[in-house]
């Protein structure tokens, strides 16, 4: 049996902006496949991958949109960060911006990953399934593939332009779709799912965000603490498994995040009987069992993108809390299912 891979619900994001531009109605449409008219203002929700590609296949047939991935894609960019794209605008360019968003984006989506390489003068970001190839699955490609290319635009400029677009699978909407979007002919058939870039852009200084994106990311990030209103430690908690993917995490990061001072915050988690690094440890290890009972992950990137400078700290950080290695409690948890 194939494992029910999840994403987090910023996979939607847009998502009830669109769909009555459309002339559909979003609470009607996201109810039809089990999900709830408010799963986008709950930052931390988690939809099988399967329930999206559901969607995104109704949307397509009953809005009558065969481009309605990219449509979607189109109204993402940095937003499907939540509370991580502040501190990503932090970057000091779009290299340092794309090694968070990678390993934000293989914390946060058990269904994919994505791989930056420059090579030969060309940056390569290809992304990568974990589950298998099926032709339902190709309104969600073109809303992944779409969704990177906004993203790197939004955060370094609108006039960038990719030298190639390749997809695994065929098309599903018109080519002067795709050529619209992506500002040059898709090739479809390919080896991978890949975006090719001029490696320059790399050293581009990120754009300083509109007062839109602020409030968005403010909005996003008070959503998530009220959920969480009658512990500090939960909202610390909440926040840190929202901005795994920073790789350095910090008592200051969060606190600016939360709007407490650093050892203001550090006193009250101390009075709730636990502490930054506790709470950041817990966060791991959810995350590593989320990756590992349902999930193809590989160690080696899972213990990365975590934060862990080698798998060997990763390995008995894991031991120490479960009692197994992390490659023995995925066995166990497969030979449960």
């Amino acid at each position: 049996m194939e494992p029910t891979y999840e994403i987090r619900s910023g996979a939607l994001a847009g998502f009830t902006l669109l769909v009555p531009r459309l002339g559909g109605d979003p609470a009607a449409l996201l109810a039809r496949v089990g999900l709830p008219a408010d799963c986008m203002r709950r930052p931390d929700l988690l939809i099988p991958i399967a329930t999206l590609t559901n969607l995104l296949n109704l949307c397509a047939e009953e809005l009558e949109c065969s481009d309605f991935g990219l449509r979607l894609a189109n109204m993402q960019g940095v937003r499907i960060l939540g509370a991580l794209g502040k501190l990503v605008l932090d970057c000091v360019d779009l290299r340092r911006a794309l090694a968070v968003t990678q390993r934000y984006m293989a914390l946060h989506n058990q269904a994919e990953h994505w791989r930056i390489r420059v090579e030969r003068g060309r940056v390569l970001a290809r992304r990568f399934d974990h589950f298998r190839d099926t032709p339902a699955a190709a309104q969600y490609r073109d809303l992944s593939l779409g969704a990177g290319y906004r993203l790197i635009r939004d955060l370094a400029g609108e006039d960038i332009r990719p030298l190639q677009v390749h997809f695994r699978q065929g098309p599903v909407s018109t080519m002067q779709q795709y050529r619209d979007f992506f500002h040059i002919e898709p090739q479809f058939g390919q080896p991978h799912d890949c975006l090719v870039f001029s490696a320059d852009i790399m050293q581009r200084p990120l754009r300083t965000p509109g007062d839109s994106l602020e409030r968005y990311f403010d909005e996003f990030t008070q959503q998530l603490l009220e959920k969480h209103r009658g512990s500090l430690a939960a909202q610390v908690r909440a926040l840190i498994l929202q901005t795994l993917g920073a790789q350095r995490h910090s008592l200051t990061q969060i606190s600016r995040l939360i709007g407490i001072p650093s050892r203001t915050l550090q006193r009250h988690l101390q009075q709730e009987g636990t502490g930054f690094k506790q709470l950041l440890q817990d966060a791991r290890m959810e995350t590593a069992r989320w990756h590992l009972r349902a999930s193809n992950i590989d160690i080696n990137l899972l213990s990365a993108v975590l934060g862990y400078t080698e798998i060997s700290a990763f390995s008995k950080a894991f031991r120490t809390a479960h009692g197994l290695s992390p490659l023995q409690w995925r066995k166990k948890q497969r030979e449960k299912d």
